[in-house]
């Protein structure tokens, strides 16, 4: 790997010259150093240096033979290897690291509970200890790690990891959360938005040539969506931020974002927590409403069931857009089970044509809580790629 502890313009350079070197090795065949220096663009040094480097952690092998007539060092990719990663799931709340394997193998995990808030300090920390904690519990080494992903609760600008909404993580907008992540770990990292990692993990779990669109319902509510395996980001990496549909702007309720009729105003997790708490005139947690609902407490299911079928509504929308073969939830209202399920799938069978609600599976992610983690950990086995 790439030493990234040096300064972040450096690092950045190195990293970029070792994809560079990577993608111009081509598959299966064997090149002189002289010739990778002509597809690359690098100087001899440089390349030489990449391929020491590389060589020594397994990614080329060098062997003598002949090129363009002359004996010389021939450079190769060394035979296929398990590769390694470390998956990071920051939420609001939270953060859980997850240690694995390709294609998505989870070893090991680490989680925590953050009750101070979000603060980059706080962030870098939780995940330092996290990280050494789950590759421990997998019997990993630092050096054995490929690459890690962090997956956000926000839009990310996906050339330099930076989240760039306030809605969520304001303490973290601007913050180079990727570059710091790569300092203290010391190795390439990535940034995306969980849900889009949701939908990675379950693209990858569905094959090829499925469209998947995970939902993560939360503080707010945000969409992952992966066609053909690949993700759909947008122009600004705004794709999928279902929770900012203006499902009825009549509603009362004033939306983080400033507007009111957010789907997420009525259909989220803290939604429901909302509601529930003003019908019982007392401050609920979340747990204490997942319990009520569990017992049956009739305001709790009422409450439940007009979050799910206004939910459901606002997926039926875009389902009519992007015709998805699946749709899997995610987030704590998993919690609810059937409750929250049934009036989700009852208010996106009045959404959409007959057609698509037969054709269209609305379900709970068969990666339970775990899937957005699932999903960086996928994303983390490319990242120094």
């Amino acid at each position: 790997m790439p030493d990234v502890s040096g300064p972040g313009s450096l690092s950045a350079l190195r990293l970029a010259n070792r994809r560079r070197l990577l993608g111009a090795l081509p598959a299966a065949q064997a090149v002189s150093q002289a010739e990778l220096a002509r597809l690359t663009g690098l100087a001899p040094a440089t390349i030489s240096g990449l391929v020491r480097a590389l060589v020594d952690e397994g990614e080329l092998v060098v062997r003598q033979g002949v090129a363009n007539g002359r004996r010389s060092r021939l450079v190769e990719r060394a035979p296929v290897r398990l590769r390694y990663g470390i998956g990071v799931d920051l939420g609001r709340t939270h953060v859980k690291v997850v240690a694995g394997a390709a294609p998505g193998d989870v070893l090991a995990e680490s989680a925590v509970v953050l009750d101070g808030g979000l603060r980059p300090d706080t962030v870098l920390e939780v995940i330092g200890a996290l990280a050494a904690s789950a590759r421990q519990q997998a019997g990993l080494t630092s050096a054995q790690i490929a690459g890690v992903a962090v997956g956000v609760p926000a839009p990310i600008d996906t050339a330099t990891g930076v989240v760039t909404e306030t809605a969520i993580l304001p303490a973290l907008v601007g913050f180079p959360l990727r570059d710091e992540v790569a300092r203290l770990l010391g190795r390439p990292v990535v940034v995306e938005n969980d849900a889009n990692l949701g939908a990675l993990a379950l693209a990858r779990r569905a094959g090829a040539g499925r469209s998947v669109v995970f939902v993560k319902v939360g503080s707010g509510i945000g969409a992952g969506v992966a066609v053909g395996g690949e993700l759909l980001r947008g122009d600004s990496g705004a794709a999928g931020e279902i929770g900012h549909l203006a499902l009825d702007p009549g509603l009362s309720v004033v939306c983080r974002c400033g507007r009111r009729g957010c789907l997420e105003t009525v259909g989220s997790a803290e939604s429901v927590r909302t509601a529930l708490s003003s019908a019982l005139q007392r401050d609920l947690g979340l747990d204490e409403v997942l319990g009520l609902i569990n017992d049956g407490h009739p305001v709790a299911v009422h409450v439940l069931e007009d979050a799910g079928e206004l939910l459901g509504r606002g997926l039926g929308w875009l389902a009519m857009i992007l015709n998805p073969a699946d749709i899997a939830l995610g987030g704590p209202l998993l919690a609810a089970g059937d409750a929250w399920l049934g009036p989700v799938r009852q208010g996106f069978r009045r959404a959409v044509l007959p057609g698509v609600a037969e054709r269209t599976r609305v379900a709970i992610s068969p990666l339970g809580e775990g899937t957005e983690a699932v999903g960086a950990l996928v994303a983390s086995l490319s990242a120094g790629d």
